[in-house]
C-alpha cells in the first residue's frame, strides 16, 4: 500500500510560491517540483525515512547527483532546483537551515554548444511547407503561427499568453507587442515585417470566422476548444509534422525554441548588436546571448580573404 507523500502540503505551497510571487511558469514549476521530489524519495529509501530539511547536508546533494548518473545539464538543473527549495524553506517557511546545503557544491562545467538554428531559406522551406496543407485554414493558421515565431523570436509560452490588450497599432497594422517573460519581466518587442505580415493576415482570418470572445490572439476560432489557446504541445507536435513534409535536416530537433535561435542567428549575422538582440529576446545577461555571436563560414572566408597579400 503506498504511503501519503509526508512533504505534499509542502511542496503544493513551494509550488504556489514559484507560480505566484516569484511569476515562474507552471512549466518551470513542474520541474523545481520534480527535482525536489526526486531527492526526497532518495533521502527515504537511503535512509528509511523522510527527510527532516535541517538536517540535509552538502554530503546528501553529493551523493544524489551521483547516484542520478546524468548529463551535465540535467545535474546543473537539478542543483538549481535543489537551492531554490531550501532557500524557499528559510526565507518563507522559516526552518531554521543552519547552512544552505547547496552551497559549495559546484555546478558541473557545462560544455559550450552552439544554438540549433535555422537559415532564412529553411525558414522559408519550413513555412511553405506549412501553407501547403491540404486544408487552407489549416495552412493558413500553421504558417502565420510559425512566421510569428520566428519574426518576433518569443518564447513559445510568450506568444501564446498574448492577448489583444498587449497589441499597439501604427496606422492600422501591429506594430509592437507587450510581453510577459521569466520572472514576470514585462518587454516591449516591435514587431519585424514577417511578423507583422503573419499577424495581420492571422487577424483577417480569425474577423472572418467570427471572432471568438476569448482575450487571446492564438486560439482556436471553431470546435469545441473555440476561444482556448493553443496548446504547447500540440504547437510543437505541428512543427515537427511540417518540419518532416519540409525535408528539413534532423526535423525531429525542430522545436519551436529553434524559431527563437533562429530569429537571434539571423538579427546577429544582419549585424545588429548583441546588446540590441539581448533586449528583444529578454534576456536577463548578455552572457545568455553571447551563444549567437557565431561566426558563418562565408564570414570567415570573406573576413581571411581581407587580409593584405605580402607575398609576390
Amino acid at each position: 500500500m503506498n504511503q501519503p507523500d509526508p512533504h505534499a502540503e509542502l511542496f503544493a505551497r513551494f509550488r504556489r510560491y514559484l507560480e505566484m510571487e516569484e511569476g515562474r511558469s507552471p512549466r518551470t514549476a513542474k520541474e523545481y517540483l520534480m527535482d525536489a521530489g526526486l531527492f526526497a524519495r532518495w533521502f527515504r529509501e537511503r535512509h528509511g525515512r523522510p527527510p527532516r530539511w535541517e538536517e540535509v547536508g552538502s554530503q546528501h546533494i553529493r551523493a544524489f547527483l551521483a547516484s542520478r548518473e546524468v548529463s551535465p545539464y540535467r545535474a546543473g538543473r537539478v542543483l538549481a532546483s535543489l537551492r531554490k527549495l531550501f532557500r524557499y524553506l528559510a526565507e518563507v517557511e522559516g526552518l531554521p537551515l543552519l547552512k544552505d546545503p547547496t552551497e559549495g557544491v559546484k555546478r558541473p562545467k557545462l560544455p559550450r554548444r552552439l544554438p540549433v538554428y535555422l537559415t532564412p531559406p529553411e525558414v522559408a522551406r519550413l513555412l511553405q511547407a506549412a501553407y501547403q496543407n491540404r486544408s487552407p485554414r489549416v495552412g493558413l493558421r500553421d504558417w502565420a503561427l510559425l512566421a510569428f515565431l520566428y519574426g518576433t523570436g518569443l518564447r513559445l509560452s510568450e506568444a501564446l499568453a498574448l492577448t489583444y490588450a498587449d497589441l499597439t497599432y501604427q496606422d492600422g497594422i501591429p506594430h509592437a507587442i507587450r510581453v510577459q517573460g521569466k520572472g514576470g519581466k514585462e518587454r516591449v518587442v516591435v514587431l519585424s515585417p514577417t511578423a507583422q505580415r503573419a499577424l495581420h493576415q492571422w487577424l483577417k482570418h480569425r474577423n472572418l470566422e467570427g471572432h471568438p470572445t476569448s482575450p487571446y490572439i492564438w486560439s482556436h476560432t471553431t470546435g469545441p476548444n473555440r476561444g482556448k489557446p493553443f496548446s504547447a504541445r500540440a504547437v510543437e507536435a505541428m512543427v515537427k509534422r511540417v518540419a518532416r513534409r519540409a525535408g528539413l535536416k534532423d526535423w525531429r530537433r525542430i522545436t519551436p525554441h529553434k524559431l527563437r535561435h533562429s530569429y537571434a542567428s539571423a538579427l546577429v549575422e544582419a549585424g545588429r548588436g548583441i546588446d540590441e538582440v539581448k533586449e528583444l529576446l529578454g534576456h536577463s545577461s548578455i552572457s545568455t546571448t553571447q551563444v549567437y555571436v557565431h561566426v558563418s563560414r562565408k564570414r570567415l572566408e570573406e573576413a581571411a580573404r581581407a587580409l593584405p597579400d605580402v607575398v609576390g
